[in-house]
């Protein structure tokens, strides 16, 4: 595999375009004729690709054949193509593993994130309930007055938990894990409350005196930068932070392993060379392109060395640290939360074990197999995953995640104070 091509697979959650489909109905009116042909050879792409190309020949014990006895029927008798890739879907989910799904064609995606509104807030399921945890300077959002640590209750007159029932039923039946469940929740509330540009959001919370309150917040259009696609992959926002804490302390947070992030990293990293320590937040960050993780740790690494290894179901290809010149030599800290996943898995677990740096937080997504993303014959795009990932200590993330050296956890406590309790737990640990 040449570098280009190791440098392009995607080690990503596909966060952005998660599935809420209810039952198919009983009764369905069967598709014309051309349909069924383009959805036939649709459905024979992906069994077949993950047949040929699963990095497990035995399927972690499914079996795969059954699986397209049980599946086919269903597919070839959908009434529409959102049903019909709905089936496959639950399919794909009998694997019961990360990176195998399917997406919208990558117009709809691209339409959704260019067309949407933007309320600037993200959100964390703290204790059960969803927490504002950030929102944006001079956003929507802060101008209404919504501060973190509120509490969400109710968006455009429903509660949370109505919103996000159908997700649950379809989490529940595919047995995703409770931090998946998590990253899911938070992903579909976020995507509901940016809604569409120029309308108002009626959202209600529990405030800092746990007292409920309403408030209106008028949506803006998008106009955030974005990554170019890379092959299938469509664009993607990109957000990055970098700062100087108190007691010289670098600080660095972005959303998404993505090309246009490399120039800020090496640009931070640099700017930071005099500083005590890095902090390198990943919380929240999906992964993306994995030939990139590498290449942040030459730029705080000064020996080669391995992050570790994909497996393929044949040969392996290790994730190879070589020194840039001048790499930054003080303490690293990683953040890591249930919404880091993939790259930023293979960053942080490689990175601890190497004995680079320190990672705080709470255990990742667990979600860690480096996956490609391909075009169907429905316009469709499909993501399957084309190795498994192991640790440098040869240790299957998989399911598992990466566990922290300290745990922290965010706290809705924290959050009211204006506090970040794993960042302020991560100061402690450089200062002491």
């Amino acid at each position: 595999m040449t570098f280009m091509k190791f440098y392009s697979v995607l080690s990503l959650l596909a966060l952005a375009v998660f599935s809420t489909h209810g039952q198919t109905a009983a009764v369905i009116p069967q598709p014309i004729a051309d349909a069924r042909d383009i959805r036939a050879k649709t459905f024979d792409k992906v069994w077949s690709t993950v047949n040929e190309r699963h990095y497990d020949p035995s399927f972690g014990g499914v079996d795969w054949k059954k699986v397209r006895d049980l599946y086919e029927p269903k597919a070839m008798s959908a009434g529409s193509d959102r049903n019909f890739h709905n089936v496959l879907r639950d399919m794909l989910g009998e694997l019961k593993l990360s990176h195998f799904g399917i997406l919208p064609p990558t117009a709809e995606i691209v339409a959704a994130q260019t067309g949407r509104g933007f309320v600037g807030l993200s959100v964390k399921m703290i204790d059960g309930d969803p927490v504002i945890d950030r929102i944006d300077i001079d956003s929507p959002g802060e101008k209404a007055g919504l501060r973190p640590g509120f509490t969400i209750l109710r968006i455009g007159g429903k509660t949370w938990g109505e919103l996000t029932q159908p997700l649950k039923v379809s989490l529940e039946a595919r047995k995703v894990s409770d931090r998946m469940q998590k990253v899911y929740l938070e992903r579909t509330l976020e995507s509901i409350m940016n809604g569409k540009p120029e309308t108002a959001l009626d959202l209600v919370v529990f405030n800092a005196k746990n007292q409920t309150e309403k408030f209106l917040v008028n949506r803006a259009a998008f106009s955030g930068e974005m990554s170019e696609a890379l092959g299938n992959f469509p664009p993607q926002e990109v957000v990055f932070e970098s700062k100087m804490l108190p007691d010289n302390i670098g600080y660095i947070r972005f959303n998404m392993w993505v090309i246009p992030q490399m120039p800020k990293l090496r640009k931070a990293v640099r700017k930071f060379s005099d500083a005590r320590a890095i902090v390198i937040d990943l919380r929240g960050n999906p992964g993306g392109v994995g030939g990139m993780a590498p290449g942040l740790a030459g730029l705080v690494s000064d020996k080669k060395a391995s992050l570790g290894t994909m497996k393929m179901r044949s040969g392996a290809m290790d994730f190879i640290v070589y020194p840039q010149e001048n790499p930054f030599k003080g303490k690293i800290v990683i953040l890591t939360d249930h919404g880091s996943g993939s790259t930023s898995e293979v960053f942080a677990s490689g990175m601890q074990e190497i004995q680079r740096a320190t990672v705080i937080g709470t255990t990742s997504a667990g979600a860690v197999l480096p996956s490609v993303f391909e075009k169907l014959p429905t316009g469709a795009i499909f993501q399957y995953a084309i190795s498994d990932y192991r640790s440098p200590k040869n240790i299957l993330l998989e399911g598992r995640g990466v566990i922290p050296d300290i745990e922290a956890k965010q706290t809705r406590i924290a959050l009211l104070a204006g506090q970040d309790a794993p960042l302020d737990a991560a100061v402690r640990f450089i200062l002491k």
